[in-house]
């Protein structure tokens, strides 16, 4: 029920227990589970590499020079750079 964003006092109410017994209960079972901390995929650029691009475009590098640096396709980098134009 927790999971389902009901509180841990109404959810201990729906199965019969008070509130102190069912937030135990949800400690004991381990709470929620994390969210996923996994590494993204290879599809999106990571903040590491975004921060690469940013710096070496500052250092006047061109789109083909810094894809290469990343191991990334150059359409990737130009859009990148297209889409944080302003900032």
């Amino acid at each position: 029920l927790i999971a389902t964003g009901v509180t841990t006092a109404e959810a201990s109410l729906a199965v019969g227990v008070s509130w102190p017994v069912g937030a135990r209960w949800f400690r004991h079972a381990g709470g929620m589970p994390p969210i996923s901390l996994a590494e993204p995929s290879g599809r999106y650029l990571t903040f590491e590499e975004r921060e690469e691009i940013a710096i070496l475009r500052a250092m006047s590098k061109g789109v083909r020079e810094i894809a290469r640096a990343l191991g990334r396709d150059p359409g990737t980098i130009s859009r990148e750079l297209r889409r944080n134009a302003a900032t």
